[in-house]
């Protein structure tokens, strides 16, 4: 059995879902949330703190609109335990009110965002396996082992593809499985941990208010963590 210590990172601008926010001291591992900042240097951030604590075997991320679970942390916790996938993840619908559409392709879309088209798998093709290999999972509860976020010099957005600074663009999954895809390094997909995404609820406050970071360890109440770097 592998042993396996998770930290859930979640970059989050709104910080106002309720059926979000509600579950997040009930998750059975510790958590890295950075509120009120842009996803580059919440990411940026996050990852320095994942490196510094060798503790942890799992950076698992989760965007701040994803209906998490205690059963989908625990059912992570014992896949990663039993197998050592590089990168396994959950899924979710894309859009709010989608049953149908999720945020897994079976191929990666193009670079030049221009041509880019994700070419969702739908529900009712998923096949009956409990894991799929993907080339695209868009950071639905994404664990990634140590190794590969050491060898992944940062969390870039997708201007990068064009030689443009890291921090410009969006997309920072898109472009993490490009890394993969290059790099040979498969993407599993657990057909069992299925999230409700909340795409449209919530309002961003970036800018509005100032920058947290928080880390939450299972059965403590927050600490706040220095913000350097954040504002």
């Amino acid at each position: 059995m592998n042993k396996v210590n998770l930290l859930l990172f979640r970059g989050s601008p709104r910080s106002n879902i309720e059926n979000v926010e509600m579950w997040n001291e009930k998750l059975p591992c510790d958590k890295l949330i950075v509120r009120f900042v842009s996803e580059y240097k919440a990411y940026t951030r996050a990852r320095q703190e994942f490196l510094d604590h060798p503790e942890y075997t799992h950076f698992v991320i989760a965007t701040d609109d994803i209906v998490v679970l205690p059963k989908h942390i625990e059912k992570l916790q014992k896949d990663l335990e039993a197998h050592d996938f590089p990168v396994l993840s959950g899924y979710m619908n894309v859009n709010q009110n989608d049953t149908q559409d999720m945020n897994i392709c079976w191929k990666i879309g193009m670079k030049l965002r221009t041509l880019r088209r994700y070419e969702w798998i739908k529900a009712r093709d998923i096949p009956n396996e409990e894991f799929i290999s993907v080339e695209f999972a868009g950071f639905g509860l994404t664990a990634i082992r140590r190794d590969i976020v050491q060898a992944y010099p940062i969390f870039a957005a997708d201007k990068v593809f064009h030689g443009e600074p890291p921090h410009r663009g969006a997309s920072l999954d898109f472009v993490f499985c490009w890394h993969c895809k290059e790099n040979e390094i498969g993407v599993i997909v657990d057909t069992g941990i299925k999230m409700k995404h909340l795409r449209t609820s919530g309002t961003h406050r970036v800018g509005k208010k100032g920058p947290k970071i928080e880390l939450w360890r299972v059965g403590e109440e927050p600490v706040h963590l220095d913000r350097s770097g954040l504002d």
